[in-house]
């Protein structure tokens, strides 16, 4: 069995599964931000589907209002803080909090704290080489803390050409406002529509499958079919079997970044082992068995579509929760082979 050594950067090519080593990916350093922007996946390996970025900071003023005519933004928060407004609605993000803003929605984050980092789905891929033309290749272990150039003759004119060349409407004339409180009852809810909205860590809408308990951020209701954003968390303890018996999603692409613990992946005939703020591409066609290596394990999974996220929203058990199963659950298997075969997925079951 080959095994798949994770890289610091992504292949060029379309079509490749990869691994990311922790706080890696195609980096820039974007001109007195006091942060870095990571590019883990690109529209160019994906096909155009979608683009996944991290982002890691020091605390600094907002990077101004602007919307996009197609792009249709995240935030995930993973940790520090992290103030995202969208439209009339502002937030202060926690590690789990979550934001979509949809096109055509005025937006702007502003990084807190002296060590902040959230990551974001991008759909369609693409819009981020905003990030190669406006900002500047880094290799650093972190980001420059400071930047004592002229932002008139370093910042201004890119940004000028990035606004014209890129899907990016600047809104100068909007006026910043407070984050407001979280809302119960609005702020706990995927409003199962393509709008932008709020989700709070710990309220978001929970499935257990098997061992495995997937929490749903987004769906293909909330982004107008283009993607679908969950957590999945499990244990070693547990055998989650259909895991690890291996799955084919053949139109659908996902990204996995891992947050605690460690998972085995087998994508093809590779195997790769990965911990916490490592990062994995599987394209869609590619047929992956996941399992858990730790008594817990989390990661959250990017889909360009339903994947992984709707099947298991959709063949598991509604759980309210806040912990992981202590003893596996039953899976319906006549139900889970009935729901794949509707969303074209196929199994790496036995006698499938």
């Amino acid at each position: 069995m080959a095994t798949m050594k994770p890289s610091t950067t992504p292949p060029v090519e379309a079509g490749k599964a990869y691994a990311l080593e922790s706080l890696c990916g195609e980096i820039y350093y974007i001109p007195f931000s006091k942060s870095a922007m990571r590019l883990l996946v690109t529209g160019k390996v994906s096909d155009g589907a979608i683009a996944l970025v991290s982002t890691g900071g020091s605390g600094g003023d907002p990077i101004g209002f602007h919307y996009h005519r197609e792009a249709h933004d995240v935030f995930l928060c993973l940790k520090g803080h992290v103030n995202v407004w969208a439209n009339s609605q502002a937030r202060t993000m926690g590690p789990g909090d979550f934001a979509s803003v949809p096109p055509g929605v005025i937006h702007q984050y502003q990084i807190l704290g002296d060590r902040s980092e959230f990551i974001g789905l991008i759909v369609p891929g693409g819009w981020e080489e905003f990030f190669r033309l406006l900002g500047e290749p880094y290799a650093g272990a972190m980001w420059p803390a400071t930047d004592d150039r002229n932002p008139l003759e370093v910042l201004i004119p890119r940004l000028k050409e990035a606004a014209e060349r890129f899907d990016m409407v600047p809104q100068p004339h909007i006026q910043a406002f407070e984050p407001q409180p979280w809302v119960e009852g609005k702020d706990n809810v995927l409003p199962a529509a393509l709008r932008p909205y709020f989700l709070r860590a710990g309220t978001e809408p929970a499935y257990r499958f098997g061992g495995s308990v997937v929490r749903v951020l987004a769906t293909t209701k909330e982004s107008g079919g283009k993607f679908a954003i969950g957590s999945l968390e499990g244990s070693s303890f547990h055998q989650n079997e259909i895991l690890a018996a291996g799955l084919v999603f053949p139109s659908v692409h996902h990204a996995f970044h891992i947050i605690e613990g460690t998972f085995e992946f087998q994508v093809d005939a590779a195997v790769v082992t990965l911990t916490a703020a490592e990062t994995l591409y599987v394209p869609k066609g590619s047929r992956f068995e996941l399992r858990y290596r730790s008594r817990y394990a989390k990661l959250y999974v990017f889909a360009s579509g339903g994947g992984l996220v709707e099947l298991f929203a959709r063949t598991g058990h509604e759980y309210k929760l806040p912990i992981i199963p202590e003893i596996e659950g039953a899976v319906d298997l006549a139900q889970f082979q009935q729901i794949s075969k509707e969303m074209g997925i196929i199994l790496g079951l036995r006698g499938e």
